[in-house]
């Protein structure tokens, strides 16, 4: 599984932790869930490669962490 599909599985699997719909999400984004179908289908919002040659390069790898509050 390439790094977009697996950003993409992370996504859908916090939405589902927090009860977030498609719809919640793309209001939060200010777009509209069309445009959110695409990015979390791939078709979109895609990580370039050049910069996960990169991370790929210095043994690095792209994770997302909750921020922190306050």
């Amino acid at each position: 599984m390439d790094v977009n599909a697996r950003i993409r599985v992370q996504i859908r699997e916090e939405m589902n932790r927090q009860g977030v719909t498609q719809a919640e999400l793309a209001r939060r984004l200010g777009i509209k869930p069309p445009s959110l179908a695409q990015v979390l289908s791939g078709k979109r919002g895609t990580m370039p490669d050049s910069l996960m040659d990169v991370l790929d390069a210095l043994g690095l790898e792209l994770v997302a962490v909750p921020r922190k509050e306050g």
